[in-house]
Order: structure tokens, then C-alpha cells, then sequence
């Protein structure tokens, strides 16, 4: 097999939930730009590829609710939180290569706006950004967001998510033809106004008529990750995404998962190997094994009361207060995460397993990612070579420390390996990703490429192409 270059993302969004280790500094993620600023020049240090940055609308108040906020801000889980998208031109401003994921879901803005926002993002970023497709799923936005509606049932918010990426692509690639902006100060012309257009959008859940507000930007799209592999979330990653993120607790069904999805890919036109595979991994590191251990144990002295049934109750929907600890928690699906709580349920090797056991595999983010460089990076290659990955979406365990274990110590052993990059390649996000390979637009057999209108074609021509 030849080696893959791997991908590599740092994942942050807010505090650690070791928070109360006196070597963790990621209190100031929720307060202050500085600590933004830092993780990034770290990060482009060590070659990484993005900064991914996941993010949640509301409390994790599952546990012991609906609606309990008290203990998730006691706990500090996923709480309190910023707009990502605020963090990211300081960070850009002070590096010159590594790529930026934001999550944003498909319930929290009008599409219309949120374009604007996205597009803007990535003209002055220069074309470093990519968008994580999310349709959220904690009961509490409907409260909250949705005028106290209940919250869409699962199945339903990605047929509404669907049009709703329907709706951005066509405002950032359809709206302006790419040379549509002439800034001619000579004769007056900015802009061609018959290089512009309306998108005449009517759909079930939106009526966008266009055009959009924001010149063509230096992806066109920025690049599209998705995450999640229920039934729906499949097909959207087969039709739409180029980084799929995948669950890495349950290996039994991790490659089937990207066995589906790539042959799902095929269906709509694609290369099956155009879309990557990033896993989830929390690697612990340290110069030995038993360095490696002691951090392990050490960290529990710091680690939150409820911290794990708080999460669990959150993404699957299931509030674990009802359980006791050797009590059998019947699962029978959820409007929540559900591939990760099914993923968590199999686990365990039983259709019911106890809260106890839940609790267990929930919390084991790290696998066996525990060890020397050496150790983790032979662990990390078996898991391509098993799998089929392309890379992975490390979260730390404390900042700085975790991120400069991983730019320190496991980047210099995998790029020994000819398994990382030793520079960026290309100047956008998409150029990086694909190892400078490639154009930096949306690829040809990707279904929404059509939808860019190109300078070599008239108003007349591209409806023609698009209908």
C-alpha cells in the first residue's frame, strides 16, 4: 500500500473539561483572543493542516432535564461558548498558511445572511476556510431559536439542511459571474451589473431570490465537511462533502461507515477517493510509555463531577440521571447524535448495556493513543491501513500542553515516516488539503461544480447549464 500523506486537524472550541489542571489555559478561549491567536501559530508551527473549531448553540441540558443549565455551567461542559466565526480573521491575521473548519448549523441563521458571513469570512482569510455542515441537535434550540417549536425530528432537519446548502451554494456560486468585479475607476464600473444575477430560490423551508451580496470569493465554496453517518447523514457526505469526520469508538463499524459512503459517492458521479476520511482521536503523549501513563493518571485528579453523563445526555438525548450505575440503559434511538450514541451502545457488546459501561466507552476518546511518539504513530498508521482513513481530528486533553505535544513530539515522527507534509502546499484550504493537487475550486464531478458561473460563459448560457 502507499503511504497517505495524512491530514491533520486540531480541534478547540472552548475550555478543556480539565479545566481545573493549573497547567490548562483554556479558560481564555471563551474570553479573550489571545489564546486564539496562540493555538494558531502553534498549530501552523507543526504544518497542521486546520484549526477545527466544533461548536454548540445551546446548554447540554439533558441531564437531569430538558432544560437543566445548572450543571452543565457548574461543570463547565461545552459552556460558555463564542461565535467561532469571530475568532477567525484574528487567527488568520497572524498566519499565512493553515486552513480554518467552522462548525455552523443549518438552524441558527437565514441562509441568506449566513452566506454573507461565509463568504466574507473566506475572502479575508484568502481562501483558508472550510464549513462544517451541521444540523444541530440539542432539544433546547427549539426554545430557544425556533420560537418554541419543537425541534425537527432527525430525518427531517437534513432534508431542511439539504436546502438549506442548496440555498449558499447557489448565492456564492451562481449570483456573480467569477470576473463579475471589474473596479474599472476610469469609466465608474465596480461591478458588471449584467455579471450578476438572481437565484430565484423557492424551496419547502426557504425563498431566497437573490442575488447575493458578496463578490466571488478565492474558493468559490470553501471546502464542505460533514459529520455524522446516520442513513441521511451518509448521503449528504456521499453527495456533498469533501472531509467527512468519523467516530472512531466503535472500529467495528468505522469501516463499513467509509465503505458505504465512498460507494454511495459513486451514485452522484464522484471519485469515491475524493472525499477524506478524518477520524476522531485524542492521543496522549509523552517522550516514554510510562511518561505517557503517569499524564493519564495525573489528569484524573482534575477531571469535573458529571462531566461524562452531562456529555452523553446531551448528544444522545438519554438523561443518564435516571440510571443507576449497574442499570441497563434501554436505547431504542434518539433525536440526538445517533450514530455516535448507537456507536457507543455497540460498544459494549450488548443491546443494553449499564450506565456504567456507557459512561466508559463515551469518555474512551483516546483509544490506545497512548505512549510514546513512536508508539502513537504506529497506532495511527494501523488505523489507516485498517480503515481507510486519510487522517485524523485530534482534540487535547490541556492547552498548550496537548498541542504542543502533538506539534513537538508526534509531527517530527510521522513526517520520519513520509506520512505528513513537511510544508503547506498550494495558497487555499482545498490546495492544502489535496496536497496542491487539483484545482482550488470544487472538483468537475463534484455536483455542485456546474454551479459556478465561469468568466467563459453568458447569463444565457450558464441557466442553461444550471436548469
Amino acid at each position: 500500500m502507499t503511504k497517505k500523506e495524512l491530514i491533520l486537524n486540531i480541534l478547540t472550541g472552548g475550555h478543556t473539561l480539565v479545566w481545573r489542571n493549573p497547567a490548562d489555559e483554556s479558560r481564555n478561549f471563551t474570553n479573550s483572543i489571545d489564546s486564539w491567536v496562540k493555538f494558531a501559530k502553534l498549530a501552523e508551527r507543526g504544518k497542521i493542516h486546520s484549526v477545527f473549531i466544533a461548536d454548540h448553540l445551546t446548554f447540554f441540558d439533558s441531564w437531569k432535564g430538558p432544560g437543566n443549565f445548572k450543571d452543565p455551567a457548574r461543570a463547565g461542559v461545552h459552556a460558555p461558548r463564542i461565535d467561532p466565526a469571530a475568532t477567525i480573521t484574528a487567527m488568520s491575521s497572524v498566519t499565512e498558511n493553515i486552513g480554518f473548519g467552522i462548525t455552523f448549523s443549518t438552524v441558527s441563521e437565514h441562509p441568506y445572511h449566513f452566506a454573507r458571513r461565509l463568504a466574507s469570512l473566506d475572502l479575508l482569510t484568502n481562501g483558508r476556510v472550510g464549513w462544517n455542515i451541521v444540523s444541530s441537535y440539542l432539544e433546547s434550540i427549539g426554545p430557544n431559536l425556533l420560537n418554541g417549536e419543537p425541534f425537527p425530528e432527525h430525518d427531517e432537519r437534513y432534508i431542511k439542511t439539504d436546502e438549506y446548502v442548496e440555498v449558499v451554494l447557489k448565492l456564492l456560486l451562481s449570483s456573480w459571474r467569477e470576473d463579475a468585479v471589474k473596479y474599472d475607476k476610469e469609466n465608474g464600473i465596480f461591478a458588471d451589473p449584467d455579471l450578476i444575477r438572481k437565484i430565484n430560490h423557492k424551496g419547502k423551508y426557504f425563498s431566497v431570490e437573490g442575488p447575493g451580496i458578496t463578490e466571488p470569493t478565492p474558493q468559490g465554496f470553501p471546502v464542505i465537511f460533514q459529520a455524522g453517518t446516520s442513513n441521511k447523514g451518509k448521503q449528504l457526505a456521499a453527495r456533498l462533502a469533501e472531509v467527512v469526520f468519523v467516530d472512531a469508538r466503535n472500529n467495528d463499524v468505522l469501516a463499513n461507515d467509509i465503505k458505504e459512503i465512498r460507494s454511495l459517492a459513486k451514485t452522484y458521479g464522484r471519485d469515491p477517493y475524493s472525499i477524506k476520511f478524518v477520524a476522531s482521536a485524542t492521543p496522549i503523549i509523552a517522550a516514554t510509555h510510562e511518561e505517557a501513563v503517569q499524564k493519564v493518571e495525573s489528569r484524573k485528579a482534575f477531571s469535573v463531577p458529571n462531566s461524562g453523563e452531562i456529555g452523553f445526555s446531551g448528544i444522545s438525548g438519554i438523561d443518564l440521571s435516571k440510571f443507576k450505575d449497574d442499570e441497563e440503559v434501554i436505547y431504542t434511538g434518539s433525536n440526538g447524535l445517533q450514530t455516535i450514541t448507537s456507536n457507543i451502545i455497540k460498544k459494549a457488546k450488548k443491546n443494553n448495556p449499564t450506565k456504567a459501561e456507557v459512561l466508559k466507552h463515551y469518555t474512551k476518546k483516546n483509544g490506545n493513543l497512548v505512549g510514546s511518539p513512536q508508539e502513537v504513530a504506529d497506532e495511527l498508521e494501523k488505523w489507516v491501513e485498517d480503515f481507510d482513513i486519510d487522517g485524523f481530528n485530534f482534540s487535547i486533553s490541556e492547552f498548550p500542553g496537548g498541542i504542543e505535544d502533538i506539534v513537538d513530539l508526534l509531527v517530527p515522527e510521522l513526517q520520519k515516516r513520509g506520512l505528513f507534509h513537511t510544508e503547506y502546499s498550494g495558497s487555499t484550504f482545498r490546495e492544502s488539503l489535496n496536497e496542491g493537487k487539483g484545482s482550488v475550486h470544487l472538483r468537475e464531478d463534484h455536483p455542485a461544480h456546474k454551479s459556478r458561473w465561469t468568466s467563459d460563459l453568458s447569463k444565457e448560457q450558464f441557466e442553461s447549464q444550471i436548469k
